[in-house]
């Protein structure tokens, strides 16, 4: 797995084993500290059901000085203990809707492995010369999909393959255990909206399955369509997890 950029922007997506890169293991405390405050993620409030937990955090990055900043709620949603979440009409799930998530709370936001993680994604993005003058927006997601029913399945969001409207982002894996499924499809932008198995061979551009703490991939959002596969329990006497942290990457130039 390489540690250029190139891979990104030329081919729309890359992988990466962070744990390598950053040469921290299982042990490392700031990782502990990011892996135990998946314990209590709420559920996703606009998805009863689908197994799937999560949190939210929304950002500022200065690329000419590579400074980063977390942004504020507005008073309501602090209030509320909640960030809101916009996709436009990228995900059919939620075409036109903001959504109020559970806030990310600072024990993350100031764990320096999570900002380690903001600054090595920032290195492998390429911006026009008009968006490097601007600041980025950067979302970032606590996601956890948690089954414990035998006959059920834990679903992301959409349950397709997709494109997410944001020009980068970068999926870091936390954790998994007793899972089963869970793997990533990456195909050429024309089969958005249709399920793998509907894809021809040659348009299929990797599949694979991010196994440990740090494995990690990004994908160019116009470059590919990307999907990740529902998750079963597995075979202990316990509930199946699948958990990530995911960063997207927007110029803020386009809000405006």
């Amino acid at each position: 797995m390489s540690i250029t950029p190139s891979e990104l922007s030329k081919n729309g997506y890359d992988r990466w084993d962070l744990a390598d890169h950053f040469g921290i293991t299982a042990e490392d405390e700031n990782y502990k500290a990011l892996r135990s405050a998946y314990g209590d993620l709420p559920l996703d409030p606009y998805a009863p059901g689908s197994g799937r937990h999560r949190r939210y955090a929304r950002g500022v990055f200065l690329p000419w000085s590579k400074e980063f900043f977390w942004m504020p709620a507005t008073e309501s949603q602090a209030r509320e203990g909640m960030n809101g979440y916009y996709q436009g009409d990228n995900n059919p799930e939620y075409v036109g809707v903001v959504r109020n998530l559970p806030a990310i709370g600072d024990e993350v936001l100031d764990n320096p492995l999570v900002l380690d993680m903001i600054q090595f994604d920032f290195e492998q993005t390429r911006w026009s010369e008009d968006d490097s003058v601007w600041p980025l927006y950067v979302g970032v997601h606590l996601i956890k999909l948690h089954i414990d029913d035998d006959e059920k399945e834990a679903v992301s969001s959409p349950n397709e393959l997709h494109q997410d409207g944001e020009p980068y982002v970068f999926c870091h894996m936390i954790y998994r255990d007793n899972a089963e499924g869970g793997h990533n499809v990456i195909a050429t932008p024309p089969h958005r909206g249709k399920q793998p198995q509907d894809v021809p061979s040659h348009d299929i551009l990797s599949e694979f399955q991010l196994q440990k703490p740090l494995d990690s991939y990004a994908i160019t959002d116009d470059l590919v369509s990307h999907y990740v596969a529902p998750i079963r329990k597995g075979s202990e006497p316990r509930p199946g997890e699948r958990a990530i942290l995911l960063a997207d990457w927007v110029p803020m130039r386009h809000r405006i």
